[in-house]
């Protein structure tokens, strides 16, 4: 959920804009997501719930120092946030999922999402096509359809659950 607060005037011209483009919600998903993929590579600055004044100094040796910067690397952060992350999972408290991951996953989400509506649509036409002048032989089309759309609906559940909170990728044995 996204609120912004703007003028009456600006707020006509971009629905005007938007008009034939999909819609406000359409345009405004289309411009966060280029401003998303555009800003990729900028530095990720996680927000705050409390301040942190508690400091832990550790030492790692130069092997032990490039696996950590490869593995923040590979969650688009540095040592220290995936340092903090790794240790939070591990004292039980709750670790906020990476940009980097949300960035992956949401294109992935999206698209099921699309899938699903086109599933939708085509359920809709194939039931029409079932009144009492349409065609009675696509029972099982509308079988194999409606499976598709539980599968659909899962793999949706499951990335939105990802994206939420990624705790598999931070367990290790003890």
């Amino acid at each position: 959920m996204l609120t912004a607060r703007i003028d009456a005037e600006t707020l006509a011209a971009f629905d005007v804009f938007a008009e034939g483009r999909g819609g406000r919600s359409a345009v405004l998903r289309q411009l966060i997501e280029q401003a998303a993929q555009a800003n990729a590579d900028a530095p990720r600055i996680e927000r705050r719930e409390t301040t942190a004044t508690n400091r832990v100094s550790v030492r790692f040796t130069d092997a032990e120092n490039a696996v950590l910067e490869h593995r923040a690397s590979q969650r688009s952060t540095d040592r220290a946030g995936w340092i903090k992350a790794l240790v939070r999972r591990h004292l039980g408290l709750k670790s906020r999922v990476d940009d980097g991951l949300i960035a992956e996953l949401a294109p992935i989400r999206m698209q099921l999402l699309r899938i699903g509506r086109n599933l939708n649509q085509a359920m809709k036409v194939a039931n029409a096509s079932m009144l009492p002048d349409g065609d009675k032989q696509i029972g099982g089309e509308l079988r194999r359809i409606a499976d598709m759309r539980m599968e659909v609906s899962e793999q949706v559940a499951a990335v939105g659950d990802a994206m939420r909170g990624d705790i598999a990728y931070w367990a290790v044995a003890d």
